[in-house]
């Protein structure tokens, strides 16, 4: 009776692995296809998409696989195998074919992926560097315009009024330079301004000639940060997705084709025996 049991229980956790592991397979096939939906090959923004996909969701059927024969050895451990089952009729047989395949899918990901990050960044480095180059010729048609200048002489007359008004409250003075969030430029200038009137012009000149290059500075700095950042993101993607697909490509190429040979579908050369003296 105990041993009955023990059988029953061993048949339903065998049935239950094949069932689990021919259902993360086959979901996975599916998912496979829907994300190549629609299909778009000649665009390497969707070439890179759906090889990171593929890749990130690659472990999924090599679990499948792993339920599904250790399900198979369960019956078979347990005397349920049926041994007049064909090969081409053993789900473990499609199994180690489409791990084959997976193999080859993933070998061939690495350095087509490998090529198409590599030129993603490069047109996207040759877009920063044209997008910077039109932002400085702007910049400097709008340096040389009438109507920069005049918005910095309205500037200018906006801080000098506010310095004045400041320099006459002695009260707001001493405020201002006991402020800890006010600039020390600013708290060296109005200490100045006290026995130089002349410093706040001064200043204010020296700050509109000076705006150009803080300009020109800022785009060329905004632009060596999204070179850095496109070159971060294409070895990120290129070193995660690139050896994801060799490490994947390994597994299944060992599981189908170690399978295979054992099940007798390849057939290795073995040694030839010595002939006898």
């Amino acid at each position: 009776m105990k041993a009955t049991n023990i059988r029953q229980y061993s048949s339903l956790a065998a049935r239950s692995l094949i069932i689990v592991g021919v259902v993360m397979i086959l979901s996975s096939i599916l998912d496979f296809v829907v994300l190549s939906y629609p299909l778009n090959i000649g665009n390497r923004e969707w070439q890179i998409n759906i090889a990171s996909q593929i890749v990130d969701r690659g472990i999924i059927p090599m679990v499948g696989m792993a339920l599904l024969f250790t399900g198979y050895w369960v019956r078979s451990s347990s005397g349920l195998q049926d041994t007049s089952t064909p090969s081409i009729l053993d789900l473990r047989f499609w199994a180690l074919l489409l791990a084959s395949l997976l193999g080859l899918v993933y070998i061939l990901i690495f350095p087509v992926h490998l090529n198409n990050t590599s030129q993603a960044r490069a047109e996207a480095i040759e877009r920063i560097n044209q997008q910077a180059s039109q932002a400085e010729t702007q910049l400097e048609a709008r340096v040389g315009s009438d109507e920069f200048r005049s918005q910095i002489q309205q500037r200018q007359s906006q801080l000098r009024g506010q310095f004045n008004s400041l320099l006459q409250d002695e009260t707001r003075l001493n405020e201002a330079l006991e402020n800890q969030q006010l600039p020390s430029q600013v708290k060296t200038l109005l200490e100045e301004s006290k026995d130089n009137p002349q410093a706040i012009d001064e200043f204010l000149n020296r700050q509109a000639e000076q705006l150009p290059d803080q300009l020109l500075t800022r785009i060329r700095s905004r632009k060596q940060e999204l070179e850095e950042q496109a070159n971060t993101n294409s070895f990120k993607s290129s070193l995660r997705t690139g050896l994801s697909s060799l490490l994947l490509a390994l597994g299944y190429m060992m599981i189908g084709w170690t399978g295979l040979k054992n099940m007798g579908v390849v057939k290795s050369k073995g040694r030839r025996p010595n002939p006898v003296k």
